[in-house]
């Protein structure tokens, strides 16, 4: 049984709560109360699990589960949205400054360009982390797989994440009067950025498949959670808020043979949910369902029959496993 929460917990309404694809979203109790304490600490919540477990769309859950009740009127908030790759730096985390297009400003843009280049503002930009920190409300902020990123990148956050402030070195720290101006949109930056007052820190959600340890530092200042892999019922539960439409029976056999295949064979790649998901969508979309059903019950009852189903390339994925399978 949950533990009750003390007020003003819980912050994240789970009943308000949904996915990317707009869904209902099934938030776990401990997931939720891991989010909480993050919250609580204003320090990041580090999710891992199996690939398509959902540790990205948590962070549009919780989104929308931070907007105020009964707000119907109100767009559902969405988290701003960092994807990491492998040259992927701090600095990219928080603004981009485009140097090349000053440049060609003030080379080639004619007297509204080099006006326009003699303010560095011009041509900087917050990224996600950097305008979640200086948000006038408290936003939720998804830095995805942080684990393809250099070495180097989540210790160069660590100043950031703890004090809720950072620099912009490209601009100077005293500026003279020039023919230019600061256009529309830039007039806030600064050189040091600081957190409006009163303003919480935003829930950074950041997400890892595990592909290399992170350092000691980082994680002593992080929320850690490991997302399961859901129970039958959890399955059941998932399927029938993503694809209501789908017939109750057919979505229980899609389930059970799911569930099959993942304990039965050794596979290189197990499916995971995001898969199951897709699988029931293309079996509810594109099957003439007299046909399929009793096609998936037999199937389920024997936990076999692997050949006659349809759709199996959304959950196999290697030829290795689809032959230990299906043949």
């Amino acid at each position: 049984m949950a533990t009750p929460y003390r007020a003003p917990y819980p912050k994240l309404r789970a009943g308000q709560m949904v996915g990317r694809d707009g869904n209902r979203f099934i938030a776990d109790d401990d997931l939720l109360a891991a989010a909480h304490a993050a919250l609580a600490l204003e320090r990041p919540l580090l999710l891992t699990g199996e690939p398509g477990c959902g540790k990205t769309d948590f962070a549009f859950a919780a989104a929308s589960g931070l907007m105020p009740p009964g707000d119907a009127a109100a767009e559902t908030p969405k988290p701003l949205e960092q994807y990491v790759r492998s040259d992927t730096r701090a600095r990219d985390l928080l603004y981009h400054y485009d140097a090349v297009r000053r440049f060609g400003d003030s080379q080639a843009g004619g007297e509204r360009g080099r006006q326009r280049a003699e303010w560095p503002q011009n041509h900087i930009a917050l990224e996600p982390l950097g305008e979640g920190l200086m948000s006038p409300e408290q936003r939720v902020v998804l830095i995805d797989e942080i684990d393809k990123a250099p070495r180097d990148l989540p210790n160069d956050l660590l100043r950031e994440l703890d004090q809720g402030w950072f620099e912009i070195p490209e601009i100077p720290p005293v500026q003279s009067p020039s023919q230019g101006h600061i256009e529309p949109g830039h007039a806030h930056l600064v050189r040091r950025m600081e957190r409006p007052l009163h303003v919480p820190k935003p829930l950074v959600v950041i997400t890892s498949n595990v592909e290399r340890q992170l350092p000691d530092a980082f994680l002593r200042r992080c929320v850690f959670f490991y997302i399961p892999f859901p129970s039958p019922a959890r399955l059941r539960q998932i399927v029938a808020a993503h694809i209501p439409e789908a017939d109750e029976a057919m979505r229980n056999d899609a389930v059970t043979l799911f569930s099959a295949l993942r304990d039965n064979f050794r596979l290189t790649k197990a499916p995971a949910t995001a898969e199951l998901l897709d699988w029931v969508k293309v079996l509810t979309t594109v099957y003439e369902p007299a046909a399929l059903k009793p096609r998936l019950a037999e199937a389920a009852r024997h936990t076999g029959a692997w050949a006659s189903l349809p759709a199996m390339g959304c959950l196999l994925k290697l030829r290795d496993d689809f032959d230990r399978v299906v043949q």
